[in-house]
């Protein structure tokens, strides 16, 4: 028999505004309910708002898939992921997120897709559970031939569930080959960051790319070249990259070869604080998107501080052009980022700019609804210097 989970009076407000991830503090009794489980969710008067997991891991405590009558759970979780796919069809590349967690009323679930692979990343013990379903989903429905999971994010561990990783439906390779725009790139969907590819960055690549064309370029915190490459195919000058993994500078020089611009490339393998600091060379584009500074609120401060004195460093390398600052911090706002840290630098070292447009965010197929705050983490400007 279902569980059923009965919220404290008042809390049913958060749910009826489109909340799908309930606090385990909103809840007055589990029923009983194990992580994992399904289960019917209640108001303090017992009247039924939702069908979802039991989680009780962490802070959270049930993760919604439908508000409304009650519904078998597979059911609910195969809609959900067709209709998922079917809103980004309109997309027009050959690998993007075709789930994104609360914004597909699929909370604590992430899937990527590259050509016929699907990677698939959850945070949530409910989604676990049902890992051999969604695979199945994915290819009786013709999404994906193969079906791998990146279950390795560091979160996972902060909240007890087990890292691990491998595949679900076993493909032929973990390096896989993409194309965006005029770039093609090698995707590790085993040891690579994220699922593979950091896809939330497209468009400011492919948009970073209209800027470069006879340019000098620096592309830091470069990863396997995204940002670099699509200024080189979009006929840079040059364009130096500055990684420190191994691993992605291995897949660099491989994308660098694929896409025939190693001869007008320069790698840098090391830390972007130490090639700023030895490194006298003046660029006419510089990309800086670096990994997220800030992990929780109690950091914030020390993080904006992280911030800003890399990018004293990145001005000193610009004399006129294109600088573009992007932060994947979910603490570090659009106006933080902007005036507590862009404005506040550039003043500082009098330099003059100029904003290009309003705040990038992350690709159109990371979709999110006005109420998942913590879906829309990655934001950037792209400013002239002159």
């Amino acid at each position: 028999m279902v569980k059923v989970v009965r919220l404290r009076r008042g809390a049913e407000k958060q749910v009826l505004n489109g909340l799908l991830t309930i606090y385990s503090k909103w809840i007055e009794d589990d029923g009983g309910a194990e992580p994992g489980e399904d289960i019917i969710l209640v108001d303090s008067r017992r009247k039924t708002i939702g069908i979802g997991f039991y989680e009780g891991i962490g802070a959270v405590g049930v993760r919604l898939l439908k508000i409304g009558a009650e519904e078998d759970v597979s059911d609910i979780i195969r809609r959900n992921i067709l209709y998922a796919y079917r809103k980004r069809e309109f997309y027009p590349f050959d690998s993007k997120r075709i789930v994104n967690a609360d914004a597909d009323h699929l909370p604590g679930l992430i899937i990527d897709l590259y050509k016929d692979t699907a990677v698939i990343q959850s945070s949530s013990i409910g989604m676990d559970n049902r890992l051999d379903l969604i695979a199945m989903i994915l290819r009786r429905s013709g999404i994906a031939n193969y079906v791998y999971v990146r279950n390795d994010q560091r979160s996972r561990m902060e909240i007890g569930l087990e890292r691990w990783r491998g595949w679900m439906v076993k493909g032929d390779e973990t390096v896989l080959t993409i194309r965006e725009g005029k770039a093609i790139f090698k995707v590790d969907i085993e040891e690579g960051q994220k699922t593979g590819f950091y896809l939330d960055q497209r468009i400011n690549r492919l948009e970073a790319g209209l800027y470069t064309s006879n340019k000098k370029v620096l592309d830091l915190y470069s990863y396997t070249g995204g940002f670099g490459i699509q200024a080189l195919v979009n006929n840079a000058k040059k364009t130096v990259f500055v990684e420190e993994t191994p691993r992605s500078i291995e897949l660099l020089y491989e994308n660098l070869k694929i896409n025939d611009v190693l001869e007008k490339s320069e790698v840098y393998e090391g830390r972007v604080e130490k090639f700023l600091d030895e490194s006298g060379g003046k660029f006419d584009v510089i990309i800086s998107d670096p990994p997220a500074l800030v992990q929780n609120r109690a950091s914030l401060d020390k993080g904006v501080n992280k911030y800003r004195k890399v990018l004293k460093d990145i001005v000193k390398h610009i004399s006129q052009g294109i600088l573009f600052v992007s932060s994947c911090s979910y603490f570090i706002t659009p106006e933080i980022l902007k005036r507590e840290i862009i404005d506040k630098i550039l003043e500082e070292n009098r330099r003059r700019y100029l904003y290009l447009g309003m705040v990038r965010g992350a690709a159109p197929d990371h979709m999110h609804r006005s109420i998942d705050k913590e879906l829309r983490y990655l934001k950037g400007y792209f400013l002239y210097i002159h």
